[in-house]
């Protein structure tokens, strides 16, 4: 969503930069700041409040050597642009006030490894497939399984015993994920179908 409304506000400044219009690019930039940090203060408000309600902690990934990867310039640009570091910030101290744990995981392969079985699948664009196990999904819900799966020091989901705890939790998260008439638990609210 921020990357779609750097997308909207950058096109508005280069316009009015040609223009000579620099004080109301200064205004624009400013609005587009607003924006994107009070959708972040309300999207990491109901994560932390949702762990909360949950009585569990969040695992997030350990993204401090992503800027130091070689980009291509489109990813340049969106990782200057992007309000990724402030919502994580937000998240920090949100939970960190309410008391709840976050962990982080590595991140590596969690976009390509399959969540069902383990193994490294093949990642199309947002596609994923493992060519194992016949699993396919978007590749962004199988890389947050594979996060909710490891263990604090990048443990991998094949080393994870299935045996013990519900191992129908991954069945169960993809079940409430699926297409609905209904609004899911997290868009209830304004967003929400009004039942006749």
């Amino acid at each position: 969503m921020a990357y779609h409304i750097h997308k909207k506000y950058k096109s508005i400044r280069v316009y009015l930069q040609k223009n000579g219009k620099y004080r109301k690019v200064k205004q624009i930039r400013n609005r587009e700041q607003r924006i994107v940090s009070d959708m972040n203060h309300k999207i990491s408000r109901k994560i932390v409040d949702m762990a909360r309600e949950n009585k569990s902690g969040l695992k997030m990934e350990d993204l401090k050597s992503i800027r130091n990867a070689k980009p291509t310039k489109s990813f340049r640009y969106s990782l200057n642009s992007w309000s990724l570091y402030q919502l994580r910030q937000m998240i920090e101290y949100k939970a960190k006030l309410l008391g709840v744990p976050i962990v982080y995981v590595n991140p590596q392969y969690t976009s390509q490894e399959c969540s069902g079985c383990g193994l490294i699948g093949s990642r199309n664009s947002k596609v994923f497939k493992c060519l194992h196990c016949d699993h396919a999904d978007h590749a962004d819900v199988n890389a947050a399984f594979n996060i909710a799966l490891r263990q604090g020091r990048g443990q991998s989901v094949a080393d994870i015993d299935v045996t013990e705890g519900n191992t129908d939790i991954l069945k169960e998260a993809n079940l409430w994920m699926m297409e609905t008439l209904e609004p899911h638990e997290l868009y209830r609210g304004s967003m929400s179908v009004n039942k006749a």
